[in-house]
Parts: structure tokens; sequence; C-alpha cells
């Protein structure tokens, strides 16, 4: 009886957990062992010494100080509310065929008009047109 949970042994569980746990610590060592031993710093060339690396850029013009343009702002935001009408229709989707009443159905068809009513604004607005946002 001991060191058993139902049908699963207990050396199961444990077993599975210590193989994650394990890997959890070793692969960021072996990412950071690998990042020191990598690292530019232990390359002996001054011209590379001290200089900014930024996204594949070896050289990086402005300041950290300037403003984004609004229209980057405007499209993560149009993301947002597509990742979201995705996230509420899809498990509706799934569940359509064993709906046994109409009450869901209304419910989604007031959604998708409230949604719809924001895109129609967003359009109307000139959002979606790339080339007529002010930056």
């Amino acid at each position: 009886m001991f060191g058993r949970m139902g049908n699963i042994e207990i050396f199961d569980t444990v077993f599975a957990m210590t193989i994650l746990v394990v890997l959890a610590a070793c692969i960021p060592l072996m990412l950071l062992f690998a990042n020191w031993v990598l690292h530019p710093s232990r390359i002996k060339n001054a011209e590379i010494q001290g200089t900014a690396y930024e996204s594949g850029l070896s050289h990086v013009s402005g300041t950290a100080n300037e403003r984004f343009p609004v229209k980057y702002y405007m499209v993560a935001m149009l993301f947002l509310v597509f990742d979201l009408e995705v996230a509420f229709i899809y498990p509706w989707a799934v569940e359509f065929m064993n709906i046994q009443s109409w009450s869901p159905l209304f419910i989604l068809l007031g959604f998708l008009v409230i949604l719809e009513a924001g895109y129609t604004y967003i359009y109307r607005k000139g959002v979606l047109n790339w080339t007529t946002l002010k930056d």
C-alpha cells in the first residue's frame, strides 16, 4: 500500500518532476556558460570594445527619448482587438454543435454587432489606412 497513489506509483510522479527540475536548472546554466565563453569581451579587439550593438545594427541612430509614431500603437491596439475576438469566438465555435437553445446564438450576435460597430468607428477615423495616420 505504501508508495502508491491509486494506479500511479509515487516514483512515476517524482521521477518525472525530478527530470523537469534538473532540466530547468541545467539549461539556463548551460546558456549562461555559453554566453560567458562566447562573450565579445573575451575577444581582444579594441574596435568592438565598448560599442553599442542593438538589433543587429552596429550603429544606432537617434536617442532613447525619441517618440514612436502613433500608428505603431494603433496597430498594437488593433492586434489586441483581433486577438481577443478570436479568444472569445473560438470556444463558442467549438461548442456550437452542442447548443440546445437559441440564447448563445443571440449572445454571439450581440458580441459581433458591438465588434462591428468598433470596426466601423476605427475605419471612419482612418486607423486602418496606414498612409493617412500622422506621426
